[in-house]
């Protein structure tokens, strides 16, 4: 989709400065409540109606959601978008609309989290696979910004890939990543998780390494998707979110969904070998899957990346959302 770029600029810029899960090795299990909250502002004086999506977590490895509340407005329905199964909050508010009306939502959700480590992408045994079932279908094909072939056949042919060997096969590209590309939030073009445009640079940040890595092994038939959410601090109980990262996993048959972490390992090297296989619990996701048709579908284009709230106005997207989000830690 055609960026905003007032929006994207904020969106890379707080991605590009997610440090935090450096010293997020390993981790006690979380409990945390996590409150989201976004102000529609700069409505057009013509306005007749706005549509308002905001994520909400799921169940994932590592993570449980105990509650979602919806604090304000009154109304709105959570459902859930068919293609990755994302919930959705959504709410309709209808015009005319008064310049002194505020428009927006604010959501609470508890979530339990706990560390994931995955032996089987510690040990790298060598087995055979099965395939992957048809159930897995949207993580084997292309996206916008994520092709299936071009730069990511090339990487596969030089690799010597194998489809049949996912776990050596994904370890093979996250090592290749980490030793070719270099992290550059500010590289003009970072920050959309285009994989031509990563590969011909070599450089990017998160939603770029990821991206790159999602695309080889889906050219492999390696099942990929791609995890966006806050990162929580580990040395606090409470407090302002003000980033976002991302991550991915890949799917072995026998071993399930395996994380890995590839840029904060490029950035980090002593995490190297525990963001293959393993997921510290200060991460929340809030949703998943990329070109993203929310739940009722908007009119708009898929979205590119779905983490923060979307808005139409009059079935057109509108740039002026503010969001913020803050996190307690709660008593188990």
């Amino acid at each position: 989709m055609k960026p905003s770029y007032l929006i994207f600029g904020a969106i890379l810029i707080s991605c590009a400065l997610n440090l935090c899960t450096n010293d997020a090795h390993g981790g006690e299990p979380r409990r945390i409540r996590l409150t989201y909250s976004c102000e529609i502002t700069d409505l057009p004086t013509d306005a007749s109606r706005v549509d308002l999506w905001m994520p909400v977590p799921t169940d994932t490895i590592g993570q449980t959601v105990r509650k979602v509340e919806v604090i304000r407005p009154n109304g709105g329905k959570i459902d859930t978008e068919p293609e990755y199964g994302n919930q959705v909050y959504h709410r309709r508010f209808e015009g005319p609309f008064k310049n002194e009306t505020e428009l927006g939502a604010e959501l609470r959700y508890d979530v339990d989290k706990t560390e994931v480590m995955i032996e089987e992408a510690k040990s790298l045994p060598r087995r055979k696979y099965g395939k992957p079932g048809s159930e897995l279908g949207a993580y084997l094909t292309a996206n916008a910004m994520i092709p299936t072939d071009g730069p990511a056949a090339e990487i596969a042919q030089t690799l010597k890939l194998r489809k049949d060997d996912p776990v050596r096969t994904a370890r093979k590209m996250y090592d290749f990543l980490i030793d070719t590309f270099e992290y550059n939030w500010k590289a003009e073009g970072a920050g959309r998780g285009d994989v031509k445009w990563a590969c011909d640079s070599k450089t990017g940040d998160c939603t770029d390494y990821h991206s790159t890595f999602l695309a080889v092994c889906r050219h492999k038939g390696i099942p990929a998707d791609h995890q966006f959410g806050f990162p929580i601090p580990k040395n606090k109980t409470g407090g302002k979110l003000i980033h976002w990262h991302c991550w991915a996993q890949f799917w072995a048959e026998g071993a399930g969904w395996i994380p890995v972490d590839i840029s904060e390992a490029d950035k980090h090297p002593e995490l190297k070998e525990y963001n293959f296989g393993s997921l510290t619990p200060n991460l929340i996701r809030m949703a998943h899957g990329r070109d993203v048709t929310l739940q009722p579908p908007q009119q708009g284009q898929p979205l590119n990346i779905f983490i923060f709230p979307y808005v139409e106005v009059d079935g057109k997207e509108h740039e002026g959302v503010e969001w913020t989000a803050s996190f307690v830690e709660l008593e188990g």
